[in-house]
């Protein structure tokens, strides 16, 4: 049976003081253990992003655009990893598959990207102190899912425990549901009722690999990618 191609959206970040896009080793190879093919997804835009904040980068234009559609279509599905700063090709490969019902999985700032993806000013800052800010810890705090949610069903658990590491809280989710909550509050997992898969989580599964809930989550995201690759054939 042939591996779905999962896109990962790069990321800019320094290396030695040179501006580069990366993809984090652990998301490549959570993709590689669960059966898919990891593929990089690249914005099409002339700008060293690094130099610029967010807001002072020009829209893109229709050819751009164009481009990234362009690499969507090499994949089964996206993978939104976690991030510092949220740039419009990130919302725009973001409502692109949930537009086009393409299985997306978004990871911190990717389940970020989902949840503001019509209200982009829905995130508040959290205090330093918090445990959601402890990324060397991997059990930081605990994870509830609704047990009526898709999520749970795929995971099979209720609770369990997550690491975290990140400095913005969702505060509304649009058209996604709250599936997931930390002992405090904080959502901490979404889905997206009709779509075949659009899930998003706070925490980084693909940091817990030896765990569970991390297994069947990547799991069940990359089967959702083959069946969508078997729709487009």
């Amino acid at each position: 049976m042939k591996k779905p191609v999962i896109g990962i959206v790069a990321r800019p970040s320094v290396d030695e003081d040179v501006n580069v896009l990366t993809v984090i080793e652990s998301y490549r190879m959570a993709i590689i253990k669960s059966g898919g093919i990891p593929i990089s997804i690249l914005p099409p835009q002339l700008v060293e992003y690094n130099l610029y904040k967010a807001k002072e980068i020009t829209d893109m234009t229709l050819e751009e655009k164009e481009m990234l559609n362009e690499q969507i279509s090499l994949c089964d599905g996206i993978l939104m990893p976690g991030g510092t700063k949220r740039y419009e090709y990130d919302r725009y490969i973001t409502n692109y598959c949930l537009e086009n019902n393409i299985p997306v999985l978004g990871i911190c700032l990717g389940m970020q990207l989902l949840a503001t993806h019509i209200n982009r000013d829905t995130l508040e800052l959290i205090a330093e102190d918090n445990p959601h800010s402890k990324p060397k810890i991997d059990d930081a705090h605990m994870v509830r899912l609704n047990s009526n949610s898709k999520l749970f069903n795929i995971i099979g658990e209720e609770e369990f425990m997550v690491n975290s590491r990140h400095k913005y809280k969702v505060t509304e989710t649009g058209k996604f549901s709250i599936v997931g909550y930390s002992p405090d509050g904080i959502i901490e997992a979404i889905e997206h009722k009709n779509k075949n898969f659009a899930i998003g989580v706070q925490w980084h599964p693909e940091r817990l690999m030896d765990t569970m809930p991390s297994k069947r989550l990547f799991a069940s995201f990359i089967e959702a990618c083959r069946s969508y690759h078997g729709s487009k054939n």
